[in-house]
């Protein structure tokens, strides 16, 4: 059995992974052209899953919450790191900023096709276990649950072509994914609209159990490296809502060096209390340095 991937957006797609994450992105070029053979649903859908697997990650990203009617506006930068042994799975999300939210974190982890697990942690010290009333709340209060971070529906069995469409220029593959009968998903259906000529997912719809939208994720900022392509920028929106979060990579690494130690409880509590230490003396080096205010 393959290891599940280490995206996205977030990731699920929120975070896309590859080896392009830092990379810039591609100048203005003709469209690649489409293939001559549309590729059948699941040639298509293991191709984009093997382009996002990777055994390791590091990546900075910037999520910002913006509400239309209230003018309201939220931004928190995180850490994401992962790894992948043999089939287990495990990704960390850091908040590095604002300081109220400095040090939390969420840990996820899923050994091949077992459910998700993981815990909350909120310093100093308070670890809440995922429960799956938890894997459905939202993600630093954004417009993603905490099961949306996990995008194991690229693994979902039979995979059905739904039909075609052209989104920015680009001829789509217009993918079904529906879950495994028995499993606890929230999602009844998801509905991918994947690039032929960049194997890539540009459009995804969350459907529930009863066929209704829930949530629509639009990808941007297309980045090549090595042949392969991502997006930098994944939009989330609710339909009706007047709320969109937005979830941008800074930089990142694939294949970084990440010891099993640094997922650990003891790393998590320890990077929490370094992180609020150094804050600290940066306020009181601010606040004793006028040229600094």
């Amino acid at each position: 059995m393959k290891p599940h991937t280490l995206s996205f957006l977030l990731a699920s797609v929120v975070l896309p992974l590859s080896p392009l994450l830092g990379a810039e992105p591609a100048a203005a070029a003709p469209p690649a052209a489409a293939p001559s053979a549309m590729p059948g649903a699941a040639e298509l859908v293991l191709q984009v899953a093997a382009n996002r697997r990777a055994e390791s990650i590091l990546i900075r990203a910037r999520l910002l919450v913006t509400d239309s009617a209230t003018e309201g506006r939220c931004a928190i930068q995180f850490l994401l790191r992962g790894r992948t042994d043999g089939e287990v799975t495990r990704r960390l999300y850091q908040v590095l900023w604002p300081t109220p939210r400095l040090g939390q974190a969420l840990y996820l982890e899923r050994d091949g096709d077992g459910p998700l697990g993981g815990f909350l942690f909120e310093p100093p010290d308070k670890i809440t276990p995922l429960s799956p009333e938890l894997l459905r709340s939202p993600f630093l209060d954004s417009d993603l649950s905490i099961e949306d971070l996990s995008d194991d529906f690229w693994q979902w069995p039979a995979p059905t072509l739904a039909g075609t469409e052209t989104v920015n220029g680009e001829p789509c593959a217009i993918i079904d994914l529906r879950p495994p009968a028995g499993r606890p998903y929230s999602y009844g259906r998801v509905r991918a609209w994947i690039s032929t000529a960049k194997t890539l997912p540009l459009r995804l719809e969350k459907f529930d159990a009863s066929e209704r939208l829930v949530k629509r994720f639009t990808f941007r900022k297309l980045v090549q490296r090595d042949g392969i392509w991502a997006p930098a920028t994944t939009v989330v929106q609710a339909p009706g809502s007047s709320r969109e979060t937005l979830v941008e990579l800074s930089r990142g690494e694939r294949d970084a060096s990440i010891p099993l130690a640094e997922l650990s409880v003891d790393a998590i509590k320890q990077f929490a209390a370094r992180a609020a230490q150094e804050a600290q003396e940066a306020a009181a080096a601010r606040r004793g340095n006028p040229a600094h205010k």
